[in-house]
């Protein structure tokens, strides 16, 4: 087949799996993306124009460049790819060039983003983008919070991946999940090892794009509710991806959300993850302030007494960090 292109991910087993795309898959997970995106937001085709800023995606994964790229689908808009600087100095002149309408990125991404802006004296963002996108880890109901009060736009939290391109995606600021039915169709994994078209349990994707490498009912490791309609439409109705629905600690188990309401929402708070301790197997709970907080002590007692209405018989350790999630890496909140 001529003009293949390859990807790599990491697969769901953690190994390194090259993924070839023939041309139009290639421009699907490159290009349509963004359309679809688009429609399903309801933005108008004319907000994307030739030469102008388009989208703005955010990483700080090391060793990555930044780059400029049109978009073909958005009206030949730009794409911009904007690796992080070390200094937050740098960050204000690219946001002023580049005033992009979409603002994509992983959420720790764009929190990092946030952290920088917030670190320049900015109490808001120096521009209005009409949309925030994420993908790539779990969107947690606390971030959410902090993206969207910071930038002043709703949020898509979409579902992608190499293997199945673009998955599913929530309405903007919505909780559930269209699923792309001319990209994959779902199914879900049960204990027993059957698949159904709705229920509970792993996510198994056929991809219908890519004719070049093959993915039928390929496992994604994403644990999710699915709902098949009569007319063949599919919605995600809860989505965990790689985060557990309940939390297991040594005393009792607790609903993740309810951990997140509980400790996600305190004033000052940046980031937290519960772990499991290495030397004995205990509770130790890591958390960051906001850069720019004033009172970590008053919220290190806050802490305390949420976890203790939560947890008041869990031995827990604690470790003040200046940031929990490491540049480029996926963020795993309940490491337990």
């Amino acid at each position: 087949m001529n003009g293949l292109y390859t990807l790599s991910s990491s697969g769901t087993t953690g190994n390194p799996l090259n993924v070839t795309l023939d041309d139009a898959a290639w421009y699907a997970v490159n290009y349509y993306f963004f359309a679809q995106i688009r429609d399903h937001a309801g933005l108008p085709e004319d907000l994307f124009q030739r030469g102008r800023p388009a989208v703005l995606f955010v990483s700080n994964k090391p060793g990555r460049p930044s780059f400029v790229r049109p978009l073909p689908s958005l009206n030949d808009g730009l794409y911009l790819r904007f690796q992080l600087p070390e200094s937050a100095d740098a960050v204000l002149p690219v946001l002023r060039k580049f005033p992009a309408p979409v603002l994509y990125g992983k959420p720790t991404y764009l929190l990092e983003l946030r952290t920088a802006l917030l670190g320049l004296g900015l109490a808001r963002a120096p521009w209005h983008p009409r949309l925030l996108l994420v993908s790539g880890e779990p969107l947690h109901a606390d971030d959410r919070r902090r993206l969207t009060d910071y930038f002043g736009a709703p949020v898509i939290d979409a579902l992608a991946s190499t293997e199945g391109g673009l998955i599913a995606a929530t309405e903007p600021d919505g909780t559930t999940y269209r699923v792309f039915g001319e990209n994959v169709r779902l199914e879900v994994l049960d204990e027993q090892g059957g698949t159904s078209a709705s229920g509970t349990g792993e996510l198994v994707l056929t991809n219908l794009v890519n004719h070049s490498t093959a993915f039928v009912r390929y496992r994604t490791g994403d644990r999710a509710e699915l709902a098949t309609g009569p007319d063949g439409t599919q919605r995600l109705t809860r989505l965990w991806g790689r985060e557990p629905e309940t939390v297991r600690f040594r005393t009792r188990e607790l609903p993740a959300d309810e951990v997140t309401r509980a400790l996600g929402f305190l004033p000052g708070l940046a980031d937290f993850q519960l772990a499991r301790r290495p030397d004995d197997g205990g509770t130790l709970l890591r958390w960051a302030a906001e850069t720019t907080y004033d009172a970590p002590d008053a919220l290190a007692a806050a802490l305390r007494d949420a976890l203790a209405g939560l947890l008041p018989d869990e031995d827990v350790r604690w470790e003040r960090c200046a940031r929990i999630t490491p540049p480029g890496g996926k963020k795993r909140r309940f490491h337990l």
